[in-house]
């Protein structure tokens, strides 16, 4: 674990002006209202970053009679990383900041290991943040991170969204993220550390003077961080265009500002696209009612009534059915830009009626595309449910299953399951499919593969429940179709509650620019 203290020669003169607790009011006020006596979360993984970012935000909560908990992931991919969770929370007592660690468990990738572990981070974090019923959670990204993933994206020919780079805020399923220290420097926060004074709820950053000779500003005290070696290893696209920056070349605070404002306008446009043009139902499928899916304007390319067939309307298009593919796919990310526009041109072009892309299957119909889940791409193995207990799902749908009491002496609160309906053996029949269909009449319209992703549940390989479908509903379905439904009896007394729950909204609007105070 390579400790590096404030008074280390490569970085005892950080050539940067610590951040005091005025200038960080200025910069949490944007993310205004927090309510009274607020109760925040901060991700610190140990680094300079971070580690200012908890001190600052203590100070912060402390002056509002509020609470500050901070929680440190623990990935598991390196030798160092429990000592350093350990560490952290040590450095963090002498704040009085209370801290958590969790860790990422289970079989790790052994490709994009970066975006993989990002992706399992922000998963525990929000899970925590919603078992602890935290609204607000600071991570410590600034401004040159933005800087460097701006110019990746760049690099990647990202669109107007992405070049605008990282919002200062975004909502995950239990909080919303914030990024207050966008707008200062990396060199800014080890300043910060390097001026700490005082421990306790209410440490404080001196008012530190240049040092006449080397220019640097020094101060009695200071906070020690981590230094990860990954943050130096070449091999990550990141670090090497890290290096490329600092040898010059970089964007301007005014870059961002403008293309923060060209991704407002983009936003706007979309979000208007998904409140005309789609609807997602319960089942989890998505309806896209689109001028280019009917056949009076596929060739001409545009409609003199729908500005929206133009160029700039099929990138509206594009990046919102992208968030649409994120969302009943279950992804962490919509699919790129141009993976979408491909199969909007070839749906336009006549030339395919389905097409896969992101776990999904695009359904091209008369006027309108169906979206649902791919049933190649998710796990058929049965997961099991606890009772009184919230199951998720395909990172799709919640189950829920209560009883005033225990069933009868024959009946057992163990052996459930939840599986796609297409692994059930009674779904193959038509006279099956056609009673759910009376049952539920939007399904009449569903093709059979949309139906076969809805989840089942079962107990000890017996069909209980349907998603939208309580037990008595599918025990009618069950007769009509021929198959035994005696045990059903059993469980009549459950209450069996369904959500569909994606991991992500359809829409998160919203892109948030914070200039430096």
């Amino acid at each position: 674990m390579a400790i590096m203290t404030h008074s280390q020669p490569d970085h005892a003169a950080s050539g940067g002006v610590p951040v005091d607790a005025a200038s960080f009011s200025a910069l949490m006020a944007p993310f205004a209202p927090f309510g009274e006596n607020p109760r925040l979360m901060v991700a610190v993984s140990g680094g300079a970053d971070s580690m200012a970012l908890a001190i600052l935000a203590a100070r912060w909560c402390a002056d509002r009679n509020g609470k500050l908990i901070a929680v440190t992931v623990d990935h598991g991919l390196r030798a160092d990383a429990a000592t350093e969770a350990q560490w952290v929370s040590q450095q963090l007592a002498t704040y009085g900041i209370e801290h958590i660690t969790r860790r990422w468990t289970g079989p790790k990738p052994g490709a994009a290991i970066q975006q993989e572990a990002r992706a399992a981070r922000y998963c525990l974090i929000d899970d925590l943040a919603g078992e602890l019923g935290i609204l607000h959670v600071l991570v410590a990204h600034h401004f040159n991170d933005q800087a460097e993933t701006v110019a990746m994206r760049r690099d990647h020919n990202s669109g107007p969204l992405g070049q605008a780079g990282m919002s200062a805020q975004r909502y995950l399923r239990h909080c919303r993220v914030l990024r207050p220290l966008l707008p200062v420097t990396s060199n800014d926060l080890r300043a910060t550390l390097q001026a700490i004074v005082g421990g306790g709820n209410t440490p404080f950053v001196a008012d530190a003077a240049p040092d006449a000779n080397s220019g640097s500003h020094t101060a009695p005290g200071g906070q020690d961080w981590i230094e990860d070696p990954s943050n130096h290893n070449p091999a990550f696209e990141r670090v090497r265009m890290r290096r490329k920056l600092q040898s010059g070349g970089g964007l301007l605070p005014a870059d961002f500002s403008a293309m923060a404002h060209q991704r407002q306008n983009m936003e706007q446009a979309i979000g208007g696209f998904l409140a005309r043009h789609v609807f997602i139902a319960t089942d989890g499928v998505a309806t896209v009612t689109w001028p280019f899916v009917g056949s009076g304007d596929i060739k001409a390319g545009r409609h003199a009534d729908n500005p929206a067939i133009g160029d700039d309307g099929f990138d509206r298009a594009a990046y919102g059915i992208g968030h649409v593919l994120r969302m009943i796919g279950g992804g962490n990310y919509a699919p790129a830009r141009d993976s979408v526009r491909h199969v909007l041109q070839l749906f336009r072009q006549n030339s395919a009626t389905r097409h896969s892309l992101a776990g999904c299957v695009l359904h091209r119909r008369e006027n309108h595309i169906l979206i649902y889940r791919e049933a190649g791409r998710m796990d058929i193995a049965p997961q099991p449910v606890l009772p009184r207990q919230v199951t998720r799902w395909d990172n799709r749908f919640e189950l829920c299953l209560e009883w005033p009491q225990k069933p009868g002496a024959s009946g057992d609160m163990t052996g459930f399951a939840i599986v796609p309906l297409g692994v059930c053996d009674p779904f193959h029949k038509r006279v099956f499919r056609k009673a759910m269909a009376q049952t539920v009449p939007f399904w009449a319209s569903r093709p059979r593969p949309a139906l076969a992703v809805l989840p089942l549940l079962l107990w000890q390989d017996q069909p209980l429940s349907v998603a939208g479908l309580e037990i008595y509903a599918l025990s009618d379905v069950l007769s009509a179709a021929g198959c035994p439904t005696g045990y059903l009896d059993l469980f009549r007394a459950i209450k069996v509650t369904w959500r569909f729950a994606p991991s992500a909204p359809l829409w998160e609007g919203g892109f948030k620019f914070v200039a430096n105070p």
